[in-house]
């Protein structure tokens, strides 16, 4: 899978040119152009460089290369990539999904079947914790909140980053209401990049959970999915941990509750930023603890 924003053209250029200058041969065709004619020994970058063998007396000059390339065309500059290094970017591969400039022009639904009017696409796998993974097919990961650690969050204040590269759990901290909160993916995997665009724009942690709010970038290892919940099992999951939370909130916390659950039943969007300090930390921990390696009973 690529990138619908992924394009090809053919260029040509001059190797003789140390700028090596790409131009889309649809339009190069200019009536005063002289690399095609006998014109190019006018050229000032003509016999710069030793003639090729292949060279003819009054034909295109010999410095003249064409190479298929690929660019993006969501792009406000349009950069050429050879087209065999293609696959060596998330464009690509079925990582183009997060991608700044893809989520900013294709806006993508987040779909899948959910619970309660909380998003749950299916080709995800979910952490006990509330963290999702992403596996690609060329062998990436992704990892993120999920959609119930977000309407809890409603939003956060900062974002910091334990680890940025390396073989970890990779860790997040997030500062909510004056209260800083640990939330760790409970496997390893090798950490190649984390999301700094959130550091600058923590909304979208809470807004795309899915989508333009992805923490973690990495490559899988053996043991990266052990222990995660997917289909109709986290389906199920899912709602029994939305009534797990709203009998933990009326029981155990109901004076700081009073006002903040929405109809039906639902814990309201942002239930982390009413209650006070040490409720909403044993909130936080009952429901997003710091490890969560074994599946709880379903």
């Amino acid at each position: 899978m690529t990138c619908p924003f992924l394009k090809e053209a053919q260029v040509k250029y001059c190797q003789a040119d140390s700028r090596r200058m790409l131009i889309p041969i649809a339009q190069a065709a200019r009536a005063d152009e002289r690399c095609g004619s006998a014109l190019h020994t006018t050229c000032p970058a003509y016999g710069t460089q030793p003639l090729p063998a292949e060279a003819v007396a009054g034909g295109a000059c010999p410095y003249l290369r064409e190479s298929l390339m690929q660019y993006c065309s969501a792009a406000g500059l349009t950069k050429f990539v050879p087209y065999s290094e293609s696959m060596l970017s998330r464009c690509g591969t079925s990582a183009f999904r997060y991608c700044e400039l893809y989520l900013d022009m294709a806006h993508p639904g987040e779909g899948g079947a959910g619970t309660d009017g909380l998003p749950l696409p299916a080709r995800l796998r979910y952490s006990t914790n509330h963290m999702w993974l992403d596996v690609t097919d060329e062998g990436t990961c992704y990892a993120g909140i999920d959609a119930f650690l977000s309407r809890a969050l409603g939003r956060v204040d900062r974002i910091g980053y334990a680890w940025l590269k390396g073989n970890h759990r990779p860790t997040v901290i997030l500062g909510v209401n004056g209260s800083e909160v640990e939330l760790v993916f409970p496997n390893h995997f090798l950490l190649t990049r984390c999301n700094l665009y959130l550091r600058a724009d923590p909304a979208r942690l809470t807004s795309q959970p899915y989508a333009g709010g992805w923490l973690f970038e990495g490559i899988p290892s053996a043991g990266t999915a052990d222990g995660l919940i997917a289909g109709e099992e986290a389906r199920g999951w899912m709602e029994q941990e939305q009534r797990r939370a709203n009998e933990f909130l009326q029981q155990q916390h109901r004076r700081e509750c009073r006002g903040a659950c929405a109809d039906g039943g639902e814990f309201a969007t942002g239930i982390l930023r009413t209650l006070e300090p040490e409720r909403r930390l044993a909130f936080f921990h009952e429901f997003f603890p710091a490890f969560a390696s074994e599946k709880r009973n379903l």
